[in-house]
């Protein structure tokens, strides 16, 4: 018994267009004379031809296409983030232009009194909630918005 493969290509045959069937699902064309002979529907007999691959959608049918977009929330958001850059900033400022209050700041974290140092925070006239942490190397300070639970801005800073 033998077996024969003879490819007939109209393409050339590593391209994405095309789909080698076998000859039981395919429509044979243009055998080469030499192997014209040979019954090609002979379950022994393996031969190849080229179909072209149809168009595949993007997006399959089972699924159901995105919902429409709403960005209402992702505009408060942006707008909440935005306020608690500013009161991130004036946290900053006020460390970055008073040593005083940065050392006041350190003397109160390292006494391990938290409600002191959230006072001291807040004293700079941020109205956002503000969550500190702290360890002898540094100060975390996590802005959140009230009543809202959109977002959140953390900073950390880096004192030994």
């Amino acid at each position: 018994m033998h077996y024969f493969y003879q490819p007939r290509f109209n393409q050339p045959p590593y391209t994405r267009q095309n789909v080698y069937l076998p000859v039981a699902n395919a429509q044979i064309v243009n055998l080469h004379p030499l192997f014209e002979h040979l019954n090609p529907m002979n379950p022994n007999y393996l031969h190849y031809v080229v179909q072209q691959q149809p168009n595949q959608n993007p997006q399959p049918s089972n699924r159901p296409p995105y919902p429409p977009v709403d960005a209402d929330i992702l505009y408060e958001s942006a707008n909440q983030s935005n306020k608690l850059m500013k009161e991130a900033s004036m946290v900053l400022g006020k460390l970055a232009s008073s040593k005083e209050f940065g050392a006041r700041l350190m003397d109160v974290a390292q006494r391990s009194n938290t409600k002191e140092v959230e006072r001291l925070i807040q004293s700079v006239g941020i109205t956002s909630d503000v969550v500190v942490y702290y360890n002898p190397d540094g100060l975390e300070m996590e802005f959140r918005a009230r009543n809202l639970d959109c977002c959140k801005l953390s900073i950390s800073m880096r004192w030994r």
